[in-house]
């Protein structure tokens, strides 16, 4: 069979097959496997009978390409909803992140009525600690006439996770599996004292993997030497921290370009960053003295739109070594011929440890690009302290399995209690996944445990009045009304607003207090004070410690987030009309991670003006925060506009 001129392997046919009977469907496969070629089959099913699909995506960068890829091949029959944007949302097909459609179906379910089809791509994000109750969440409560695609890595109990959603959906769903990769992997290994060698050539003993203390001077650039005489270049080189990727594209002294090709390099990048309006600035700078070696670093700390620009010239060919933290990975199509790790260890804030099976294949299937490498490079670099059972573990072992995070923050509590009563309430949370798991006396222990937690958030919930008295004719006070439309952040902005905080408040000193309830600050970045505003930060701090204060006497996991003031310079700037680069002044925070906060603090005045209903001369004020906030680099369907012209 051929799709699109190209020869569908039996995985694909099946699942076409499967799409064709009008069935859901898993498709399990490793990264670069060819999932996304069904999605896009169901995509052009739909267009091409009239009906609707939503395709939703982990992160926003992943829904922003694919409705750039879809929107050159389909027009305007896409359209894109993120907290972010809003590009038209009536349209055939709809790209989401997966947070937006779970709010849809608690906010709206009447606007999925026509919708035939739902993709979950990268479904094995439910394992995710901090969002997978998200995607369980949407499958659980989902319209039933809405058939399921699901596009997984690779992961062991893909028909346990099939099963529990023919049981939660009553539908009939399809597995469909296959661990053959079109482009081959080849794993190796490089030991800075001794280079290259393949892991099944070592033997178990740690003295294998002994070397000098002091490695050679400049051995990651032998080991990139290596990569360009061996012809195994362009390459992803995955490190995990920012600082590390800047320092080691500038410190590499190779040139990996012809004359020429430097020269096209240079030209395409100053193009694309005329056409993005991107500042010529120390960042920009130091990215073109980089590209002027074929080399470049890319992470979540970068400019939006410098990003959208290195993206584009890996794309094209010319640039031939990336270094990226494993955001990179996420989804994004940037295949290489090559994938080098830095190390195979994290650290997460408070100590290191080795990366998981499924994290290293993950990166990993970025190597060996389809039609053009025969096979894919892995190199994983080792360091003395390293040791030959967890680096074996990591590339050889037994992947991981998904596991429930099922967790119903307060709003969803909130929802589902108003619609449901309590006693149903319980009854939807067996339907989690977690529930399946527990047949599993190892499990047993968490499940009753998400039980437990539930009925403490609802005694949490009865005791700062957002859940009406048994009595009442309505189940939700006018406060838990409010808060069940507001996501992630809730509690902070219900007891906020109705402490009468947010009454006297100037535009600029709401979005100061929006800022401060969504910003994580970086011990590393400096912040200058705001002295003026001190007492909005105080008055905040008293208002959310009764909160916090209850929840720990309640024994509640999850403490509702602390507010945190850090920003508030910066952002009274910006909010008052300063540009962009004059941020300095007030912080050291990197420019992608300022971006992220104020569309962050933007996403949650947009909620937060949904939910007042009669308070119109607040919800005016803060339309105009959103209008003074949402500007130049801060607006993101600006950006996506110029990105798809």
């Amino acid at each position: 069979m051929h799709y699109k001129n190209i020869e569908l392997d039996r995985f694909q046919e099946e699942a076409i097959e499967a799409i064709g009977d009008g069935l859901s469907l898993i498709i399990s496969a490793p990264t670069g496997a060819g999932k996304t070629l069904v999605a896009e089959y169901a995509i052009e099913k739909c267009i091409n009978e009239g009906s609707r699909i939503i395709y939703t995506a982990p992160i926003k960068a992943l829904s922003n390409q694919k409705f750039r890829d879809f929107s050159a091949q389909y027009g305007d029959k896409i359209g894109i909803k993120t907290g972010d944007v809003t590009i038209n949302p009536t349209a055939q097909v709809l790209l989401m992140t997966t947070e937006v459609f779970r709010n849809t179906i608690f906010d709206n379910t009447t606007a999925l009525d026509n919708i035939r089809y739902a993709i979950f791509d990268e479904i094995h994000y439910l394992d995710d600690i901090e969002r997978g109750t998200v995607w369980e969440e949407s499958i659980i409560f989902a319209p039933k006439h809405i058939k399921i695609i699901c596009l997984s890595a690779t992961v062991p109990n893909i028909h346990k996770l099939a099963n529990w959603m023919r049981r939660v959906r009553s539908d009939n769903v399809k597995v469909i599996e296959t661990l053959d990769r079109p482009i081959p992997l080849k794993h190796l290994l490089y030991l800075p004292a001794k280079g290259v060698r393949m892991l099944k050539e070592m033997t178990k003993q740690q003295a294998d993997f002994d070397a000098p203390s002091h490695p050679p001077h400049n051995w990651r650039g032998k080991l990139i030497s290596h990569l360009y005489e061996e012809n195994r270049l362009p390459a992803i080189y995955f490190a995990f921290n920012r600082r590390l990727c800047e320092e080691y594209a500038t410190h590499v002294n190779q040139t990996l370009l012809s004359d020429s090709e430097k020269t096209d390099l240079l030209r395409r990048y100053d193009s694309l960053c005329e056409k993005f309006n991107i500042d010529d600035n120390a960042t920009s700078r130091q990215l073109r003295n980089t590209l002027s070696k074929g080399i470049a670093y890319h992470h979540a700390g970068l400019l939006p739109t410098l990003k959208e620009v290195i993206e584009r010239l890996f794309t094209s060919g010319l640039l031939k070594l990336i270094f990226a933290t494993e955001t990179f990975a996420v989804g994004i199509n940037m295949p290489a011929r090559t994938v080098v790790f830095d190390t195979l260890r994290k650290f997460d804030g408070r100590q290191e440890y080795y990366i998981k099976t499924r994290e290293y294949h993950q990166m990993a299937g970025r190597a060996g690009r389809r039609g053009i490498d025969p096979i894919g490079y892995v190199y994983s670099v080792v360091q003395p302290e390293m040791n030959y059972k967890n680096i074996n573990r990591t590339i050889n072992g037994d992947i991981e399995p998904i596991r429930s995070q099922f967790n119903l923050s307060y709003s969803a509590v909130l929802t589902l209690y108003s619609r449901l009563g309590e006693d149903k309430l319980f009854q939807a949370c067996e339907k989690s996944f977690s529930n399946v798991e527990r047949r599993r006396r190892s499990k047993q222990h968490s499940y009753f445990d998400k039980l437990t937690q539930l009925k403490r958030r609802l005694t949490f919930l009865r005791q700062f009045g957002y859940i009406a008295d048994r009595n009442s004719q309505t189940k939700l006070t006018e406060k838990g009304s409010f808060a069940s439309t507001v996501y992630g952040y809730e509690v902070q902005v219900a007891e906020l607003y109705f402490s009468g905080l947010m009454d006297n408040l100037s535009e600029d000193e709401l979005s100061v207090l929006f800022a401060a309830i969504v910003f994580e600050p970086k011990k590393s970045d400096w912040y200058r004070k705001l002295d003026h505003l001190k007492w909005l930060g105080r008055e905040t701090e008293k208002i959310l410690r009764d909160i916090r204060t209850n929840e720990r006497l309640l024994a509640i996991s999850d403490i509702t987030k602390d507010a945190d003031f850090k920003l508030a310079s910066a952002v009274y700037a910006w909010s008052r009309g300063c540009d962009f680069r004059d941020l300095e002044k007030y912080t050291t925070a990197a420019d992608g991670d300022i971006v992220r906060y104020l569309r962050l603090a933007i996403q949650l005045i947009r909620q937060t003006t949904y939910a007042l209903k009669d308070n119109e001369p607040l919800r005016h004020r803060l339309i105009n925060c959103i209008k003074k906030l949402s500007r130049d680099e801060i607006d993101a369907e600006k950006q996506l506009r110029m990105e798809i012209v």
